[in-house]
């Protein structure tokens, strides 16, 4: 139930999940099939339910920097691209970035996710996750099956309570990407959601195909279940840090938590656990606020250490991306739908109106054409590229430039680059989707983007000082590693050289906007990419599962290191991180985190 402030402070309830995102509303939906079990949802931001800009397909990116539904993060400027800083957008409100992101939905591969086993958290493989990836999902089968649509129901859920299904309107650029792809040796894959995406496929997305709205946590998980007494959620209430206490062997018990609400300070005690499940962003942020983290951190922020727990904050990873732009040609535009007619006021009423008749037009369209391939099959140059890599690596061990925890998870990479896993993303937009030249009126565009999934760089995510609204340094070290940016590079030149294979060739212009044809040497691409990247808003591993010794923050049954009862239920426990947009691994998280506080795994 939706509460007020007076049924929340000072009052006691069984699980505290502090968060209202993605992770957050599936385990207090999961623990609340309990009825004897209370658990309370702090959620900074609003509640932003039924809301049609949230509801809306299509309206992804229109939210960024709108404070009613995004955190507006901003990282710290960066060393290695000239001073750069991007926004880091993120979602605010029930639902979290469940709610304002570009509604793709699948899984990584196997080896992606093996990988956390291996890093030292038993059990932690494909074959236990994949369980809870088929139980978040209802896949709903195109009416309409086309060529470029690859699945097989045995490897889809079909009871979960997140309906997804293939875009109700394709653009027309979905058979000429395969053909061209196709043309340069990539495939198109079988069946990506079994464990194996290397090759071309269309993704599923998060829209509910029956009422054509956005299907995410808060109108999947929670308003179902919203009139449960045992659930009580309260809005507009920013948790500013968790209380705990320490018994004599050092051990800490978390009490509760203090939270601001309309500027005041309230309390609300738990009975048996704190769930942290603020996201990548803000988990370790609150930890640190809360006297949990690195100790010569926290004594220069002035905070009291509760809890010396050196791997808070750091290990974080991120995706990037960048796009190259085309024209289409004018004779030919007519047989494509792209989103950029939604530039134009008066388009834009009518594919409203269109898709609220009909469920086709632009807001049944997405972005879903998505390709996972090595390095290997883009770059003449992989082999070459590798072995630097790999005597960098080495070098920078001998040196003592890498911890022997850090080289565990390079072992891990550099092994898959080896076994050619999908190191390397690229999606085909139907839109203008580049920087930092803008679209001509009336033109319609396809944007080719590269994509890096598994950086070596790693950064770290820190407060700033105690203030809990002031947001923490984010600072994901971009191009640390010079692997980063040589894939980045090589990525973009593969899509340059796929503009110019038909069946594109004769769809396209040969105008390529952005980067355009003044960038052309490796150099000039990587300058253009350090001026020009963007998030992949897919942080990891800012609070890692991983051994205590190698930096860890939470162990395998995602519980805080020398804590009786916090465990962090989000994606900054992911400690390697996966080629593939992030959503459905965090709501796996959630559902295999709900079992384990039960006692099912």
């Amino acid at each position: 139930m939706s509460a007020t402030i007076e049924q929340v402070s000072n009052k006691k309830f069984d699980f505290i999940v502090v968060g209202g995102g993605t992770a957050g509303l599936v385990v207090a939906t999961r623990l609340t099939e309990d009825p004897s079990v209370t658990v309370l949802v702090l959620e900074s931001g609003a509640a932003n339910l039924q809301d049609p800009a949230l509801l809306t397909p299509a309206a992804f990116g229109s939210h960024f920097g709108n404070p009613q539904y995004d955190w507006a993060f901003r990282t710290v400027p960066q060393k290695n691209s000239g001073g750069y800083v991007t926004n880091w957008e993120r979602g605010k409100g029930l639902g979290g970035s469940s709610a304002i992101n570009f509604f793709q939905y699948h899984r990584p591969a196997k080896s992606d996710i093996d990988a956390f086993e291996e890093l030292g958290n038993p059990g932690w493989n494909w074959d236990l996750l994949k369980k809870y990836y088929m139980k978040v999902e209802t896949f709903v089968p195109p009416s309409n099956k086309t060529e470029v649509m690859s699945y097989d129901l045995k490897d889809r859920g079909s009871n979960g309570p997140l309906r997804v299904a293939y875009p109700s309107t394709l653009s027309g650029f979905e058979q000429p990407y395969h053909e061209a792809l196709a043309s340069m040796g990539i495939n198109r894959a079988r069946e990506p959601f079994s464990g194996d995406t290397k090759g071309t496929w269309l993704t599923p997305i998060t829209v509910d195909p029956i009422i054509r709205a956005r299907s995410y946590a808060a109108n999947k998980y929670y308003e179902p279940n919203a009139a449960r007494a045992n659930l009580v959620v309260l809005t507009l209430a920013h948790v500013a840090k968790i209380n705990v206490s320490k018994s004599p062997s050092g051990e800490v018990t978390a009490t509760g938590v203090s939270f601001l609400y309309e500027g005041k300070v309230h309390q609300a005690e738990v009975g048996k656990e704190v769930i942290l499940a603020a996201g990548a962003i803000i988990s370790p942020q609150i930890l640190e606020l809360s006297g949990i983290g690195d100790k010569d951190i926290l004594t220069k922020l002035g905070i009291e250490t509760k809890l010396d727990l050196p791997g808070v904050g750091k290990n974080v990873q991120e995706h990037m991306y960048c796009g190259a732009s085309y024209e289409v040609r004018d004779d030919r535009a007519s047989e494509f739908l792209t989103f950029d007619c939604l530039r134009d006021p008066q388009e834009l009423v009518k594919q409203i109106e269109l898709y609220q008749k009909t469920g086709t037009g632009a807001f049944g369209m997405s972005s879903a054409c998505m390709t996972f391939v090595p390095l290997l099959a883009i770059s003449e140059d992989a082999r070459e590229i590798q072995a630097k890599l790999s005597n960098t690596i080495q070098a920078g061990i001998e040196a003592g430039k890498y911890s022997p925890a850090l080289k565990k998870q390079f072992d891990i990479q550099l092994q898959h680059i080896k076994d050619q896993e999908p190191s390397c993303e690229m999606v085909c937009t139907q839109a203008f989707g580049s920087r930092p030249k803008l679209p001509l009126p009336g033109k319609k565009y396809l944007t080719l983007t590269a994509h890096v999934n598994h950086p070596f760089s790693r950064g770290s995510i820190h407060a700033k000082s105690t203030d809990p609204l002031e947001h923490p340094e984010l600072d994901p070290h971009y191009f640390e590693e010079e692997y980063d940016l040589t894939m980045f590079v090589e990525t973009i030149k593969f899509n340059r050289r796929l503009a110019q294979r038909e069946p594109f060739k004769s769809i396209l212009t040969g105008t390529e906007v952005n980067p355009g044809p003044e960038v052309q040497t490796d150099e000039q691409i990587a300058d253009f990419l350090k001026a020009n990247l963007l998030t992949g808003y897919h942080t990891v591993g800012s609070c890692s599962m991983l051994p205590l010794e190698d930096g860890g923050v939470v162990d395998p049954k995602l519980k805080v290191y020398n804590t009786s009862n916090l465990r962090i239920v989000d994606l900054s426990i992911v400690p390697l991180h996966i080629g593939a947009h992030m959503q459905a691994t965090a709501y796996a998280i959630g559902e295999l985190a709900a079992d384990i506080i039960k006692g099912v795994v």
